[in-house]
């Protein structure tokens, strides 16, 4: 049975989920093909996977204003793989999903993976969101909490028998706590994410220039990694609060590099206006790392405040120094917190786990 994954070319959950399941996929039940497409270059790493996979792959590149042009090689891409399952990496293309699949011989199902807030979508992606209920054979959505807050806002449109959740799953074979960290004196923090406006980087830099301020001898360095349209906008405002080697932008890391990235920090923070599930967490997580978060929808059903990490109001730099200032000053509950990410990254972010269950949806 081929599953043909229809996501995103750049940066992003999308790409981490798709290898994910390609790789806990360890029986070979299903063939893969991928049709990426976006406004962003299809990733190096994303096809040299591929080619290391044997995965066929297409990249369509989206043009701005071009949607027309964009959806018909969209339709031709999914015509030309012919798959048994066409899974959506977002509802923004079920309309042309669903018309390959009425001229399509096979008996073809589209699995639709939400992976965007409510609170976060345009009009047309909520349009899309509204489509995928009626033409979708299954939506799948990250967490309970994501799944009743599309529940209440789309009323009669919601198809419960439609539904399953499942959430996002890492290999954790990869993603792991690495050797010992000699404690010295300077503390490594880091956050890795694409660049744009719904993470809340600017905050993060205003509480780094509040800490270095309070405390001009604190040795702590904040690693950035990710690239996007925001980067410009980012560096210009770390030159305004004169941290330029203090805050430092590595770029984009493939998935060799990002292990050994996070192992090497002793804090992960994560500021974001809002999520579903954040794979860069999970990773964290992993990792063993403590973890600074926003307090925001699809972060803190995830992080739970004191136990596995700490929560923080986003856009809120006077507080986020604070708890900056108390994580660094404090080894013993960096320690604990570490603990407690560990343990809960063990027990909810298996990619298995979430093979099995998307299993359960390609089948039923």
């Amino acid at each position: 049975m081929k599953v043909l994954h229809v996501l995103y070319s750049g940066l992003g959950g999308h790409g981490s989920v798709f290898f994910s399941m390609v790789n806990a996929d360890r029986k070979h039940k299903y063939d893969y093909e991928a049709v990426f497409n976006g406004i962003e270059e299809i990733r190096n790493e994303y096809t040299e996977r591929c080619t290391a996979l044997n995965i066929p792959y297409t990249f369509i590149k989206k043009q701005p204003g071009k949607h027309f042009v964009f959806f018909y090689r969209l339709f031709k891409a999914i015509r030309k793989a012919d798959p048994e399952i066409i899974f959506l990496h977002g509802s923004i293309a079920v309309p042309v999903a669903f018309a390959a699949k009425l001229l399509s011989s096979k008996r073809c199902k589209i699995i639709v993976r939400e992976t965007q807030a409510m609170h976060m979508k345009t009009g047309a992606e909520k349009a899309a969101l509204k489509l995928s209920m009626l033409l979708a054979d299954k939506i799948v959505f990250l967490s309970n909490q994501y799944q009743q807050d599309v529940k209440q806002n789309l009323g009669w449109l919601y198809r419960h028998n439609k539904i399953m959740v499942i959430p996002n799953g890492i290999d954790l074979s990869l993603f792991c706590p690495g050797l010992s960290k000699q404690h010295n004196k300077e503390l490594i923090l880091g956050m890795q994410s694409r660049l744009v406006a719904i993470k809340d980087h600017i905050t993060l830099f205003a509480a780094i220039g509040l800490l270095k301020n309070k405390y001009p001898a604190v040795n702590v360095k904040l690693f950035i990694a990710g690239d996007g349209a925001y980067r410009n906008v980012l560096e210009q405002a770390v030159d305004e609060l004169h941290l330029r080697g203090t805050i430092i932008f590595i770029g984009t890391l493939d998935e060799k590099k990002l292990p050994v990235f996070l192992q090497s920090l002793d804090i992960y923070i994560h500021a974001s206006l809002g999520e579903t599930m954040s794979t860069a967490i999970m990773q964290a997580m992993a990792c063993g790392l403590p973890i600074i978060a926003s307090d925001v929808a699809g972060i803190n059903n995830m992080v739970e405040n004191e136990v596995n990490g700490l929560l923080v109001p986003a856009k809120n730099e006077i507080k986020l120094a604070a708890v900056l200032e108390e994580l660094i000053s404090n080894l013993t509950k960096r320690e604990q917190l570490a603990e407690g990410a560990l343990i809960f990254a063990k027990n909810n972010f298996s990619n298995l786990i979430m093979f099995e269950r998307y299993n359960q949806a390609f089948l039923s």
